[in-house]
Protein backbone atom coordinates (compact mmCIF):
# COMPACT_ATOMS: atom_id res chain seq x y z
CA UNK A 1 0.00 0.00 0.00
CA UNK A 2 3.08 2.19 0.71
CA UNK A 3 4.57 1.46 -2.52
CA UNK A 4 1.22 2.49 -4.36
CA UNK A 5 0.74 5.41 -2.51
CA UNK A 6 4.32 6.98 -3.04
CA UNK A 7 3.95 6.13 -7.23
CA UNK A 8 0.50 7.99 -7.18
CA UNK A 9 2.67 10.81 -5.50
CA UNK A 10 5.44 10.40 -8.05
CA UNK A 11 2.93 10.41 -10.99
CA UNK A 12 1.28 13.44 -9.85
CA UNK A 13 4.46 15.42 -9.28
CA UNK A 14 5.76 14.21 -12.67
CA UNK A 15 2.45 15.41 -14.04
CA UNK A 16 2.80 19.10 -13.00
CA UNK A 17 6.08 19.43 -14.27
CA UNK A 18 7.27 20.02 -18.22
CA UNK A 19 9.06 17.47 -19.66
CA UNK A 20 11.41 17.95 -22.51
CA UNK A 21 13.89 15.43 -23.85
CA UNK A 22 16.82 15.90 -26.36
CA UNK A 23 19.15 13.02 -28.19
CA UNK A 24 22.11 12.62 -29.61
CA UNK A 25 22.55 9.93 -31.73
CA UNK A 26 26.33 9.74 -31.32
CA UNK A 27 26.06 9.93 -27.91
CA UNK A 28 24.95 7.02 -24.99
CA UNK A 29 23.08 9.73 -22.99
CA UNK A 30 20.12 12.34 -23.16
CA UNK A 31 19.61 15.28 -21.94
CA UNK A 32 16.10 15.81 -20.58
CA UNK A 33 14.32 19.41 -19.50
CA UNK A 34 12.34 19.26 -16.23
CA UNK A 35 10.72 22.09 -14.68
CA UNK A 36 13.10 24.74 -16.33
CA UNK A 37 16.26 22.40 -15.39
CA UNK A 38 18.57 20.49 -17.47
CA UNK A 39 19.19 16.63 -16.44
CA UNK A 40 21.59 14.21 -18.31
CA UNK A 41 19.53 10.49 -18.46
CA UNK A 42 22.19 7.58 -19.31
CA UNK A 43 22.26 4.02 -17.97
CA UNK A 44 23.04 4.97 -14.68
CA UNK A 45 19.92 6.91 -14.02
CA UNK A 46 18.98 10.72 -14.20
CA UNK A 47 21.83 13.36 -12.87
CA UNK A 48 21.66 17.20 -12.84
CA UNK A 49 23.70 18.88 -15.29
CA UNK A 50 26.62 20.53 -14.29
CA UNK A 51 26.28 23.61 -16.88
CA UNK A 52 22.67 23.93 -17.10
CA UNK A 53 22.16 27.07 -18.59
CA UNK A 54 19.05 27.81 -16.36
CA UNK A 55 21.08 27.62 -13.52
CA UNK A 56 23.70 29.66 -14.74
CA UNK A 57 20.91 32.61 -15.82
CA UNK A 58 19.26 32.46 -11.94
CA UNK A 59 22.69 32.55 -10.38
CA UNK A 60 23.89 34.92 -12.13
CA UNK A 61 20.95 37.48 -11.45
CA UNK A 62 21.05 35.98 -7.73
CA UNK A 63 24.86 37.27 -7.92
CA UNK A 64 24.37 40.77 -9.66
CA UNK A 65 21.60 41.62 -6.84
CA UNK A 66 24.01 40.77 -4.24
CA UNK A 67 26.47 42.86 -5.47
CA UNK A 68 24.51 45.58 -5.62
CA UNK A 69 23.08 44.85 -2.06
CA UNK A 70 27.11 45.12 -0.96
CA UNK A 71 27.78 48.27 -2.76
CA UNK A 72 24.73 49.87 -1.03
CA UNK A 73 26.06 48.43 2.29
CA UNK A 74 29.40 49.79 1.67
CA UNK A 75 27.95 53.31 0.83
CA UNK A 76 25.85 53.28 4.20
CA UNK A 77 29.09 52.58 6.01
CA UNK A 78 30.98 55.07 4.39
CA UNK A 79 28.47 57.76 5.51
CA UNK A 80 29.04 57.01 9.14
Amino acid sequence: MKKLILLTLTALIMAGCKVSVETNPKANYHVILLDSCEYVYNVYGLAHKGNCRFCEERDSIKWEKRRKELEELVIKLKEK
